[in-house]
């Protein structure tokens, strides 16, 4: 062995490299007869080594050699040979097969003495029944005779192997009690429920029920319940029919003399000056609250103060209306924005009885009689007798019987929407038709020259009327229906949503 010079490890002598910090080795002289290998084996070793294997190797063949000539001869031979003389045997006289030569080393000193090499002696009969077999050899020995060796056995039987016991550990003593009657629980194992040390855990409770996934059947029913679904289409309205109220607001009165309504609120007496100025704020107004941001709920609630600002102020400066001309346009009102509602809101209940309540309050004024009359009876009286054109305007003034009777298809199960959309446009745009057919049809056409804004922009703000003025819409606005239909809506569908 030799030292590291880096590290000062000890070394083979034939070790190039150190296995410790890898530093190359000067190359060791490699001596003659007693030098040693790298496993640390000198020379005569290794030869005593290989003699002992060679004289290992020659038992082993001269064991499988006599075991083939015994297991070579058949059954009959065997017994033959058990029960016979020596002379028949098979193996009587049969020379002994001489060992391997053993080795002998060179080397005539040799450092350490090698064993005794093995010589083989001549091979002895063999009674039959001490024969040798596969499993264990016989013994040169008859059976009786000084020196016999019995076989022993191959395979003795293991012995049994017994499985440790396990003895558990004595359950530690309970603690003692502490100040205040709390006693720890001890280290020992309590079933649920059970008092250990004088102090009582609190009982399991049961895992929460986990959350139902969302269903696609959710899905659908949420389709039927829409969140704020006029959020932009009221500040549309609201832009759209507040720029019509200012249009109908600088449209001239009269040509000759030139007139406007700003002339109105500046030389008409007292209450005249209202409907003007409730024109054009109700213009400016819509516009800025569609403008500014603002929750739905709140510019609804505006939209449906500004409406009936511009339907009932004019109304009740002029004087008390009568109670039919009131009924009239809170059912039209309503009846609007219950069949929106009902259009976006198909499977509640509340949209379908508001436009039965509506419908109810439109046919009113026609179904209680009034001098003793009923004025539906009438209508169609005059509607037979009028000649030629008022055939029409009477049909005009039916047409709102006929549309609040169509309304109530708003009971018709869901997804259905009974035509409400189309119901309630044809409610908000009532006046204008109206309005059309009296100018062109009943009336003169020349009107939109002498006076623009009647002739033309009268149907956006509407005007108070006489006689039968509810009944044929006359003296409802456009404008003001279209912004309390749709914000009274809203203000619905937050309450359904």
């Amino acid at each position: 062995m030799k030292n590291c010079p880096s590290c000062s490890k000890e070394l083979p002598d034939a070790a190039l490299h150190c296995v410790f910090c890898g530093a190359k080795q000067a190359p060791a002289p490699l001596a003659q007869g007693n030098a040693r290998t790298v496993m640390g084996h000198s020379g005569p070793e290794l030869e005593q080594l290989r003699q002992a294997q060679a004289q290992a190797q020659g038992r082993a063949i001269d064991g499988l050699d006599d075991q083939a000539t015994v297991l070579e001869p058949s059954m009959v031979a065997y017994a033959a040979a058990a029960t016979g003389p020596a002379s028949v045997r098979p193996d009587a006289g049969a020379p002994s097969r001489p060992g391997p030569t053993p080795y002998t080393p060179t080397d005539p000193t040799p450092s350490r003495p090698g064993p005794t090499p093995y010589t083989p002696a001549a091979a002895a009969p063999v009674d039959a029944a001490n024969a040798k077999t596969m499993f264990a050899a016989p013994s040169p020995v008859a059976p009786g005779a000084p020196g016999f060796v019995p076989p022993a056995q191959a395979f003795p039987p293991p012995a049994p192997v017994l499985a440790p016991t396990y003895n558990p550990p004595p359950p530690a003593p309970a603690p003692a009690p502490m100040s205040g009657g709390y006693t720890p629980p001890g280290h020992g194992y309590a079933p649920p429920g059970a008092q250990v040390g004088g102090y009582q855990p609190p009982p399991l409770q049961a895992p929460a029920a986990p959350i139902p996934p969302y269903l696609a059947s959710q899905t659908a029913a949420r389709a039927g319940r829409p969140i704020e679904p006029w959020q932009d289409s009221l500040r549309m309205m609201m832009f759209l029919w507040g720029g019509l109220l200012l249009a109908a607001f600088a449209t001239p009165l009269a040509l000759e003399p030139m007139a406007f309504h700003w002339n109105v609120i500046l030389e008409a007496p007292g209450k005249a000056k209202l409907a003007p100025l409730v024109l054009a704020a109700t213009g400016l107004l819509s516009i800025v609250i569609g403008a500014i941001p603002l929750s739905a709920g709140a510019r609804a609630a505006i939209a449906v103060v500004l409406g009936l600002s511009g339907l009932f102020a004019p109304a009740f400066v002029a004087g008390m209306p009568a109670w039919q001309n009131l009924v009239f346009m809170g059912g039209m009102l309503l009846l609007v924005a219950s069949l929106l509602a009902r259009n976006e809101y198909r499977d509640s209940a509340l949209p379908r009885i508001l436009v039965t309540l509506a419908a109810l309050a439109v046919l009113a004024p026609f179904l209680v009689p009034t001098h003793g009359d009923i004025p539906l009876v009438s209508a169609f009286k005059e509607l037979v007798d009028a000649p030629g054109k008022m055939k029409i305007a009477v049909s005009l003034w039916l047409l709102p019987v006929v549309l609040a009777v169509a309304s109530l298809l708003a009971w018709l199960p869901s997804p259905s929407s009974g035509g409400a959309r189309l119901l309630a446009w044809t409610l908000i745009l009532l006046p204008l038709i109206t309005h059309a057919v009296v100018l062109f049809v009943v009336g003169d056409p020349s009107m939109v020259e002498k006076s623009p804004y009647l002739g033309a922009m009268q149907w956006v703000a509407g005007g108070t009327g006489g006689g039968k003025a509810f009944a044929s819409v006359f003296g409802i606005g456009v404008a003001y229906l279209v912004l309390t239909g749709y914000g009274l809506a809203t203000l619905i569908g937050k309450r359904l949503e």
